[in-house]
Order: structure tokens, then sequence, then C-alpha cells
């Protein structure tokens, strides 16, 4: 069965704001700010290179002064700030990355982003579709439903109805409700006095909507509830039209027009090196022909599980790979990311892999020909992780390698990506084992091993095939 294509809209001011406050004090020698630019970017290529849309668009808010919502209450968001001086002077960069990206970046007159995200969502999502709205809006739950998520890549979450209901005490369509009730402080949307969120929940849940609530208002418990019920009648069923987004922006894109173009390469690096993005020109810049590189990492403690992860890339090609082990060390899962990495190539191949572990770098680059002269990685427990070194140095013996140190945790694409998968495969390894745990104490304390030393592995992610054209070079 053919799986649904992938529609990604992304919530740009949401995006935008993340940035700018997630990464401080970042601007180019000659004094440009660009943290928010930096972290936008790096969000975006994290977001593209782990989820691979069929489609995307980034969708931009209009001056709220222009928007409908103001028009019908001028406090409408009245208690924000303006935009900082040094975050206004970045957003044009920022449309210029989207350009060079050849991301369609959308925006409607009068209307707000949630408007057109809820528009597009549900055009698309009702011709089969599946849609995946990119934000950290509450806001944005009314609209989940039936082939329309949420993702919140800050906290690696996505959100389908049953968390839409455990968020708001009930379901996305009555999400307003709530809101028109309980009012909206980041919006300045003022609801009804003297009635909060859970209380709004409550009344929503009991009488089926905001309507029903002020038809039946002479039955609803508390005299200064019902007070506050009859003398905001009105001003409730206006919060609740604010909170509530449109479906019916007029919007002419059809979904080809948002389906993923190849990035605009001379474009993009010439860009990023304007802005000093260093850091971030690996990602657009591909191996040399001939030559596969291995980013890998692992992720442990001093005992018990870990993870590891790996990117690998061969041309315009990547693959990912991930897995589990119950029992290991942090130097363990760095060695044995690499191992698998290289177990990927049936062929011998001309290979550059890169770590942030100097401990496997200085390892495979300096002292193990010191440990074969010696003796040492042969000799039994003569060497720590001596199992792994000896698989190490069979593996460099079948392919031409270059052993590379990076940076690690420094913005760096593919490190942070490997990172990434060797701490999710980590949490899913020890959900799948029954090791069920909430915090890192907890974690820490697990009683390991607590099952076979080798379980079957946590299935590992293989997004794409590496062939060359010849199929001399085949990853799997």
């Amino acid at each position: 069965m053919k799986a649904s294509p992938q529609l990604y809209l992304l919530d740009g001011s949401s995006y935008i704001y993340r940035a700018y406050y997630g990464i401080r004090d970042l601007a180019t020698s000659g004094g440009l700010r660009t943290n928010a630019v930096f972290g936008f970017t790096k969000m975006l290529l994290g977001l593209l290179q782990e989820n691979r849309p069929d489609y995307l668009a980034v969708v931009f808010d209009r001056p709220r002064e222009e928007t409908f919502r103001r028009k019908i209450y001028p406090g409408y968001k009245a208690n924000r700030d303006a935009m900082p001086e040094d975050l206004a002077s970045q957003i044009p960069y920022i449309r210029r990355v989207l350009k060079a990206l050849n991301i369609p970046a959308l925006e409607a007159p009068g209307f707000e982003a949630d408007d057109v995200i809820a528009t597009l969502a549900h055009r698309y999502a009702a011709e089969g579709t599946k849609v995946t709205v990119v934000t950290g809006d509450k806001d944005l739950m009314q609209i989940v439903g039936d082939g329309i998520d949420l993702l919140d890549t800050m906290k690696d979450k996505r959100s389908g109805p049953r968390d839409v209901l455990d968020r708001f005490g009930v379901p996305p369509a009555l999400v307003p409700d709530v809101l028109g009730l309980a009012g909206d402080t980041s919006d300045n949307i003022p609801g009804v006095p003297g009635i909060g969120e859970k209380t709004a929940a409550e009344l929503v849940q009991r009488y089926g909507s905001l309507e029903r609530v002020l038809e039946w208002k002479n039955l609803v418990s508390g005299k200064k509830r019902r007070e506050s019920l009859y003398s905001y009648e009105d001003q409730a069923r206006l919060s609740k039209t604010l909170a509530t987004v449109r479906y019916d922006v007029p919007l002419e894109d059809l979904l080809s027009d948002l389906k993923r173009q190849t990035p605009n390469t001379p474009e993009v690096i010439s860009l990023l090196r304007e802005l000093e993005f260093e850091a971030l020109e690996i990602a657009f810049t591909p191996p040399p022909p001939g030559v596969v590189e291995i980013y890998s990492d692992g992720s442990g403690r001093d005992s018990g599980p870990g993870g590891y992860g790996v990117v690998l890339r061969y041309g315009e090609f990547e693959k990912e790979l991930s897995g589990f082990e119950p029992t290991s060390t942090s130097q363990r899962m760095e060695l044995l990311a690499a191992i698998r990495g290289l177990e990927a190539l049936n062929n011998p191949s001309t290979v550059r892999l890169f770590s942030d572990s100097q401990y496997l770098v200085r390892g495979m680059s300096a002292w193990i020909q010191g440990w074969i002269r010696s003796g040492r990685l042969e000799t039994p427990d003569a060497l720590a992780n001596q199992d792994l070194w000896q698989q190490l140095l069979a593996l460099s013996r079948k392919h031409e390698i270059t052993w590379n140190w990076v940076r690690g945790h420094a913005g760096h694409p593919f490190n942070e990506r490997c990172d990434k998968l060797a701490k999710r495969a980590a949490d899913e390894g020890v959900q799948a084992a029954g090791l069920i745990a909430t915090t890192k104490k907890e974690v820490e304390a697990l009683p390991f091993p607590v099952v076979p030393a080798r379980p079957a592995p946590v299935p590992v992610r293989e997004d794409s095939e590496f062939e060359e054209e010849e199929g001399q070079l085949r990853l799997c």
C-alpha cells in the first residue's frame, strides 16, 4: 500500500522566536546579529533531515494591526511588545535562507499564520495528504484530527487528538470554546473573569459548547461564576471568535507548488558564508567523488543503557543508523557507533569517519599501532574494550579510512544529528526492554543487566539506499 504524501506546514513566527531566544550573542565579524537566522536555519535543516517531507511551506504572520481580529477587538495581542530591533533586522535574511532552499514562504493579508495553516491543513488532509503542523503554539491544537497532527521539534513531541484531550480536557474542535471562557493572556483574549482553563473545560465537557454553557448559565454552580457568565456573555462569544482559527483563507496555492525542491546550492553556500555560518556549510557540501563520509556518536554513561547514531553520506545520498545496548559504557558506545557505520559498507571503500570522541579518533590514528607492537591488542584483558578495538582494526584493513575529530555539540549539523539519534535509540531501547524510567535518576538506578546481554536490536532506521550507478557501492 502506497504511503500518503507528507505535507509539513511550519509556523514561521514560532520558529523564529524560539531561535531568537534559544541562541544569544551570535554576530558576524562585522557586527551583524545572526542568532535568530542561525537558530532558524539549524532547526529547519534538522526538520528536513529527520522527516524528509514531500511538501513543505513556512507560514508567516502579517502585522497584527492588519488582521481581522484586531479590527473586531483592538485589544487583541495589544499586550505584546514590538519585535526587538535586533530580531527585525534578521527577518530579511531568514527569508533569503528560505528562498535559497526553494521553500515557499506563505502569508495572507488580513489573516494570521494560524488561519493559513488551518486552511491548508484541512484542504489537503481531506484529499488524503498526511499533514504535520510544526509549532509550539497551543492554539493550533484545535485543528488536530484525521490526517493532521502537531509536531513540537523543541520537545520532540507529536500531538494527536488524545494529546489535545489530555491538555485541554476536550476534543480539538472544542478548544476555542474553552479559550472563549477562560481567555488567553498570551493573545490578550479576555474570556470570562473568574473562569480559568480548568473550570472552562469542565463546563464545556458538561454542557457541550460555549453556547450551551451560556444558554444554561442559570444551572452553573457558584454565584459569582453565574454572575460573570451573565455579565460577560457577549465578551465570551467574542473571545471564542478571536480564539477560533479560520478555514476559509482565500489561497490559490496548489499542493504541487509546495513540493520539496532541490536547494540552490551555490546561493545557499554564498549566503552561509556571508553570515559566517561555516558549521552549516557541510550540510550542503557533498563528500568528494568516490568518498563515503561517516558521522558517528554514542550515548551512554559509566554503565547502563546506551545508544548509537550514525549518518552515512555518499554523493547526494544519506542514510541513518541507530541502535541500543542494554549494558555498555559511553566509550564502548562511541566505538560501537563507528563499527556499525563501517559494517554498513559491503564493499571496500574510501572513508572519512568523523566523531567527537577523541578516544576513538586518537585510538585508531595513533594508539593502535603501539598496541599491536606491544601485543596488548591480542593479549586477553590487556586493553579496555579490546573486542571493539579488534573489530575496528579488521574494518580499517578492509577500507581506506581517515579518522577525523569534530568538536561535539558546537553547531555541527551531522554530529548533533548523530547525538540525537543515539539518545533517542537509548530511550526507545529502555522502553522496549520494559525498563520504564521517567527521570535521569531512575535510569541511573536501573538494575542492569535485566535482559539478555544481546537482545533483539531496536529496529534500525534506514531511510535511504546508497548505490553507486555502477552498482559497486551499496549500504544495507
